[in-house]
């Protein structure tokens, strides 16, 4: 995931870290792949150009985005669904060639419970990243990816005395009376008093004895998440000039185009070109159920028809990444079941991606939350009590 010049929880953490100076700073851009043609979309007068949409449509599709700038109060928006919210604002021929087809891509087709907070809290963080006078689009990177952030954060952890157990399965969390008393890791009881779990809410469920019976359901209120299938090219020479190039063409089957390296230095990954091919997939969703094997040859084939000049000898390598529990879905009218951090059972604690919200999930969202998660249990996880923090990696 790219930094925002705007992330300011996580420039912050760079800085007590000290790995600010370590940032790289680059102007990307972004296009869209509209009815076999790439279009580009990186500056306000190529925005006004978009040949897709008819004028009145583009000032359209730009005053949604300055209504979104205006709105301050997210929960006016949280019981209206997305498409009726954009159709009254841009209209319903850029809802149809523009906002549809990119809401069937991110929610694997079905977008009809999605609230319009999901395009407010989008929009308000990609415009943030623009540069004075909004030409271009600055982000960020760490030259060796966020494996230089869990690196320092791993040291500092251990430096205050905290001990990291990795590829480590926890078999339940153990509770007596209402309060946690421990853990059971690979058969072996540990003691704990504070147990904090991090993992997405229908694994956490998973891990709660028969007593907490209680916890998991109020959990299981709201715990749908998407899948993904990514499927990575190692190219051997650069695919596109753009970082995102977002699809419109709904015969295309991934989310879009992601070319990392026209955000970070070829040289940091040997020299090469790495495009990621997303797709965000539900439970039932063939691709996700589909063989390595197979959604290797479908991807491919569609990026050649896109592509048609890529050949053989450019592709270096293909790997085929998978995530079950990947992107929580927050659907009209769910706010009041995000579960809190605290339950009924002392020293027992929940801290995953599906309760941030409207923001949606990437790194500055989950570092503002984990500092918020942090200050509030900061006085119960004092040094020399026995507490754990439960995480999947």
């Amino acid at each position: 995931h790219a930094i925002l010049s705007s992330d300011r929880t996580l420039m912050s953490l760079f800085d007590e870290l000290g790995l600010r100076h370590r940032l790289r700073y680059t102007a990307t851009k972004m296009g869209f792949y509209h009815n076999g043609t790439i279009y580009p979309m990186s500056t306000p007068l190529e925005f006004l150009r978009f040949p897709p949409l008819r004028l009145i449509d583009r000032l359209r599709l730009a005053y949604t985005i300055l209504a979104c700038r205006r709105i301050t109060d997210w929960r006016q928006l949280e019981q209206i669904p997305v498409a009726e919210w954009l159709t009254r604002l841009s209209g319903a021929r850029t809802v149809r060639h523009v906002w549809a087809p990119l809401l069937r891509a991110k929610f694997d087709g079905d977008y009809s419970r999605i609230p319009a907070t999901y395009i407010w809290s989008r929009l308000m963080r990609t415009t943030d990243t623009r540069t004075k006078g909004g030409s271009q689009e600055l982000m960020c990177y760490l030259p060796h990816g966020y494996q230089e952030l869990i690196d320092a954060l791993a040291a500092t952890i251990r430096q205050h005395g905290g001990q990291i157990e990795l590829n480590t399965a926890i078999d339940t969390i153990q509770i007596v009376d209402g309060h946690v008393s421990g853990l059971v890791v690979n058969g072996y009881e540990i003691p704990a008093t504070n147990v904090v779990i991090t993992a997405q809410t229908p694994i956490a469920r998973r891990l709660l004895p028969s007593v907490a019976t209680a916890v998991a359901q109020r959990w299981g209120q709201l715990d749908e998440f998407l899948g993904i299938v990514c499927v990575l090219l190692v190219l051997r020479r650069r695919l596109t000039p753009y970082y995102t190039l977002n699809i419109t063409d709904e015969r295309i089957p991934f989310t879009g185009v992601i070319e990392t390296t026209n955000l970070i230095d070829p040289q940091y990954v040997g020299g090469y070109h790495l495009v990621y091919l997303p797709k965000y997939v539900a439970a039932t969703s063939p691709f996700a159920r589909m063989a390595d094997d197979e959604l290797r040859t479908v991807f491919l084939g569609h990026v050649r028809q896109m592509f048609p000049d890529l050949r053989d000898e450019d592709i270096a390598a293909i790997r085929i990444g998978r995530e079950r529990y990947v992107e929580p879905i927050h659907p009209i009218g769910a706010t009041d079941l995000i579960p809190p951090l605290t339950t009924e059972i002392d020293g027992l604690f929940l801290a995953n991606t599906g309760q941030i919200y409207p923001q949606l999930t990437n790194g500055e969202s989950v570092c503002t939350f984990a500092r918020s998660v942090a200050d509030q249990l900061s006085p119960r996880l004092v040094q020399g009590t026995p507490s754990a923090l439960l995480t999947r990696m």
